[in-house]
């Protein structure tokens, strides 16, 4: 690898993975060991399989092409944030470089940027050309071409023409939205709206999927579904733990107004739920065909005060990302053994009761140790 083409690997590609590596190994680990071995297949069968079905089904190929365009979309999301960063002003020295050059070098950078899903479409190659399904391949890598040159296309035209984007002004929002709650809200609406659709969409559809194919037809089949709703909802911490970094760095004020521990509490509350409503909203649909009313209650307050529990361990002192993510792992373990034993409802009453201890222990005890 070329000088020209380490720095920007240094500057774009490993502060992406580095940020998104919890969302990686989710998926990794849904893809390759949880959800194949539901399947009842093996690996290789159930991938197979599921490459057939894509190339064989266009509105399936159509869907799969949507969720590329919004992890492509997220990329470009991220690199042009690092554009508007002052201390990566010194990249304009790359307008020294042909026109040509420079698309080049930042379509590596995209190449690099979409390398797990180029890394699956080889299989998809794989098994295209056993199947002789040349028409499809040929839309899937085009798209795929699509996805890596256009990208690169833009980064060119940022660099040459950087315009700083003003931050985030709490202060503004909250003249504009006086709801504490709505501020967050506003937030994640602006900022990660395409992880949160990414993640509402895979644990919706996988819920939906599983029920609408009988999984659960027996009593004793509940605690499967629930392993697959858990995940989802633990996914949710890193919308968690991102809102709380927005918070320290632009709300810190917040804490010192005279606000009561119930209001702040309650200002939480109100935004997890909202952030929930799809989920609340599949688990009706599956009423009663699919699902118990009581089951479908409980499922739902679960993951409620699981993201509430979430939310309050963030107050306990500060956690790295990578950290967080480890102790959600044990959380999860945790709330299996209890599935397995003590059931449900104890499960989201204990949630609710150490969410809101942490909470009240927390709140003001909590620093920040991050800085430089």
């Amino acid at each position: 690898m070329r000088p020209p083409s380490k720095i920007l690997f240094q500057l774009f590609v490993k502060p992406f993975y580095k940020e998104n590596a919890g969302i990686f190994i989710f998926i990794f680990a849904m893809m390759f060991f949880v959800v194949s071995e539901q399947s009842g297949a093996g690996l290789y069968e159930y991938h197979y399989s599921l490459c057939i079905g894509m190339l064989s089904n266009n509105i399936f190929l159509i869907s799969i092409f949507f969720v590329w365009l919004i992890y492509s979309h997220k990329c470009v999301a991220f690199v042009s944030l690092l554009f508007n960063k002052p201390e990566y002003s010194f990249n304009s020295i790359y307008n020294s470089f042909a026109k040509s050059k420079r698309v080049g070098l930042f379509f590596v950078v995209q190449v690099w940027l979409m390398l797990p899903i180029l890394a699956y479409a080889l299989f998809i190659l794989h098994c295209g050309l056993k199947q002789h399904l040349y028409a499809p391949l040929f839309f899937v890598f085009s798209f795929l071409f699509a996805l890596c040159f256009l990208p690169a296309i833009w980064y060119v035209h940022l660099l040459k023409y950087q315009r700083r984007k003003s931050k985030i002004s709490a202060v503004s929002f909250a003249n504009i939205f006086p709801a504490y709650q709505t501020i967050l809200l506003q937030f994640v609406v602006r900022k990660q709206k395409l992880l949160w659709l990414g993640l509402k969409l895979f644990t919706c559809g996988l819920i939906y999927m599983i029920s609408r194919n009988g999984l659960i037809s027996e009593s004793n089949d509940i605690g499967v579904l629930f392993v697959f709703f858990d995940f989802g909802i633990l996914a949710n911490g890193v919308i968690v733990y991102r809102i709380r970094q927005f918070e320290e760095v632009y709300l810190f004020f917040y804490r010192g107004l005279p606000v009561s521990y119930f209001k702040r509490f309650l200002n939480y509350s109100i935004l997890y739920f909202i952030l929930l409503i799809p989920e609340f909203i599949i688990l009706i649909m599956l009423v009663p065909k699919h699902l118990e009313f009581s089951i479908a209650t409980r499922f739902a307050l679960c993951g409620y005060s699981l993201l509430l529990l979430m939310n309050s361990i963030t107050f306990i002192k500060y956690f790295t990302m990578k950290d967080f993510l480890k102790i959600l792992l044990v959380i999860f373990c945790i709330q299996y053994a209890f599935l397995n034993s003590i059931g449900l409802t104890s499960l989201y009453l204990l949630c609710f009761l150490f969410a809101m201890l942490f909470f009240r222990i927390g709140y003001y005890k909590f620093e920040r140790t991050d800085y430089d």
